[in-house]
């Protein structure tokens, strides 16, 4: 989550620290140590690393220098406005500069979420009459418009309670790392998404990226390593590390790593090293690691960044889960919603007949019970509701259509060694 808002009283204290420090009058390691006593470093707080940054920030603000790592947008106006305040009218317009140049070289990253910040140096260049070039900027920008995401959203689109849906907010939020858990077709991968839509608050895909798991992935594929090229091997950033800088860069706003099939992959080879460092109370520089590939530079996982991965409960052929993913993630269950009152609101706006509608959940829900209590089977292989959420204008001869090519190829797999069985449960499904 983004850190809590500081005061102003706080910033001010912050910037005299800076000044501090540039100055000689303290060193940057006793400067941050008393931010971090006056201010406080709980979860909520900035931390060493942080504060680190904004003396880089204020150093380059102060000599017009383009500053590489994005953060919190208050207290780079803040930093902007006190240099003009306290230097003049020369500082103001370097301070500016240098922040166009870190909207530049952040733009490929996190694209029209910067305006916000182009915004507030406009106002200011503006307020101050100092002349600076901000069309080139505009220029970039993709005028894309932001889509609005919060809790009501999920509560329509997603067939789980309030109280189920806050619960489920406050666990990623204080553990960092959760596992969705359910047969084929309870929608995980469809809630995983909205869940992080609605932390964010507008569906923004720059922000939420989603993989896949399979027994060849590797740390090279993930972290880091060397790839074939025409002139030999050349290192290449794996989709963590990037993802990890994207969110290292925009500090103040949280990114979700979506990974399906994650039971898949074998995770302590996939993650290598850097496992630990995923954990809710190992994130931050403070916890850096230096890296197989790239012994020069150190990695961490910032605060800000959040995963969710993505485990089919149904799948036969998965041995027992790693004692070290388990420790590290919490899982959750996600199960069939065929008796939730929104997944029978939703297909009648969807014009469905209601007898059908019905007749599909009396069906499922006494099939799922049939799986529940089959002692080979349980509750992990039950039959998901998502394979009638997105059919419009569902009738008779589309739900057969279903059971035959979708449902019964998955019953006759679970009763493999009971053809009668499995030829029964269908015959049943498709008497409508």
């Amino acid at each position: 989550m983004a850190k809590e808002k500081l005061t102003n009283e706080q910033m001010e204290l912050i910037f005299d620290t800076m000044e501090k420090i540039d100055s000689n009058k303290i060193s940057l390691q006793d400067g941050i140590k008393k931010l971090l006593k006056d201010i406080g470093e709980d979860k909520n707080k900035y931390k060493y690393s942080s504060y680190q940054m904004l003396y880089n920030i204020f150093k380059c603000m102060k000599n017009g220098e383009t500053f590489k790592r994005g953060f919190n947008y208050e207290i780079i106006e803040f930093f902007i406005n006190k240099l003009g305040e306290k230097y003049g009218k020369e500082i103001l317009k370097k301070a500016l500069e240098a922040t166009k140049g870190n909207i530049i070289y952040l733009y490929k990253q996190l694209g029209y979420k910067l305006k916000g910040l182009l915004e507030i140096c406009e106002r200011i260049a503006e307020e101050n009459n100092i002349n600076i070039f901000f069309d080139d900027i505009h220029n970039l920008f993709d005028e894309k418009e932001k889509i609005d995401y919060k809790e009501e959203d999920f509560l329509i689109e997603v067939y789980l309670s309030r109280e189920e849906y806050r619960n489920l907010k406050k666990l990623i939020t204080e553990k960092k790392n959760i596992i969705l858990q359910g047969s084929a077709g309870v929608g995980k991968s469809y809630a995983a998404k909205r869940l992080a839509y609605s932390i964010i608050g507008e569906k923004d895909n720059e922000r939420v990226k989603m993989i896949q798991f399979h027994q060849s992935y590797s740390y090279e594929d993930f972290i880091m390593g060397y790839r074939p090229t025409e002139s030999g091997f050349e290192l290449k950033e794996g989709v963590f590390y990037k993802f990890c800088e994207d969110a290292r860069n925009d500090e103040g706003n949280d990114y979700f790593l979506i990974i399906d099939e994650i039971n898949r992959g074998n995770i302590s080879k996939i993650f290598g090293e850097l496992f630990m460092l995923i954990e809710n109370d190992k994130r931050g520089e403070e916890y850096a690691l230096e890296l197989v590939y790239k012994d020069d530079e150190k990695f961490f996982v910032p605060e800000n960044l959040y995963i969710i991965g993505l485990m089919n409960t149904a799948d036969r052929s998965l041995a027992m889960l790693d004692y070290a993913l388990r420790r590290r993630f919490i899982f959750i269950d996600i199960e069939p919603a065929f008796n939730k009152p929104q997944f029978k609101n939703d297909l009648e706006n969807k014009n469905i007949d209601k007898d059908l509608i019905n007749k599909i959940i009396e069906k499922f829900t006494k099939l799922n019970e049939t799986i529940k209590n089959d002692k080979t089977l349980g509750k992990g292989y039950t039959i998901g509701h998502s394979y009638f959420c997105n059919r419009k204008n569902l009738n008779k001869e589309d739900y057969k259509d279903i059971i035959n090519y979708e449902i019964a190829p998955t019953l006759r797999e679970y009763w493999f060694d009971n053809e009668d069985k499995a030829e029964k449960e269908i015959k049943e499904l498709l008497n409508i």
